[in-house]
């Protein structure tokens, strides 16, 4: 791989200068973004908003009344796939969280991995994200995801 060869080097920064144009508004302000998993385990700002929509779209039951904290539960149990409702209709939805949340876990620097026996083999099925939701603690019921994959590893990010 040529890291540094100038037309890639060029190519790079040109994909980078696209999806920041993208991210930023032209008076300056952020347009809202999905699958933020490196930031938050907790659907938000762009989550809840692609959630609505697609409720709306798709003649999905919503929260009533659609409070903050409902809407989170809400955009957490359909993109985690524990209310199937989203996954059944738009299949490739799931693809595209887990090729997002894969490909943002992997330049976190976490390891995603256990440590395992000398010689396993791990297969292409052990990298198959596992999604589920569960309570932040005790005290705080709102949902966040929970992945598991390689033998039920928790599939955590680096703080920033």
């Amino acid at each position: 791989l040529p890291i540094y060869d100038p037309q890639l080097t060029s190519l790079r920064f040109q994909c980078l200068d696209y999806m920041r144009g993208m991210t930023i508004k032209d008076d300056g302000t952020w347009n809202p973004t999905i699958f933020n998993f490196d930031t938050s385990l907790t659907p938000y700002g762009g989550d809840l908003e692609l959630i609505n929509h697609l409720s709306i779209e798709l003649a999905l039951p919503r929260p009533h009344p659609m409070t903050e904290n409902a809407m989170v539960t809400h955009a957490a149990r359909l993109i985690s796939g524990s209310n199937g409702a989203i996954m059944e209709i738009l299949p490739e939805f799931e693809y595209f969280r887990d090729i997002v949340f894969h490909f943002k876990h992997a330049v976190s620097g976490a390891t995603s991995t256990p440590d395992v026996e000398d010689g396993y083999i791990w297969l292409p099925t052990d990298a198959t994200l596992h999604w589920s939701v569960k309570s932040i603690s005790d005290e705080n019921k709102t949902l966040q995801y929970h992945v598991t994959a390689f033998r039920g590893h928790l599939q955590e990010f680096v703080d920033p």
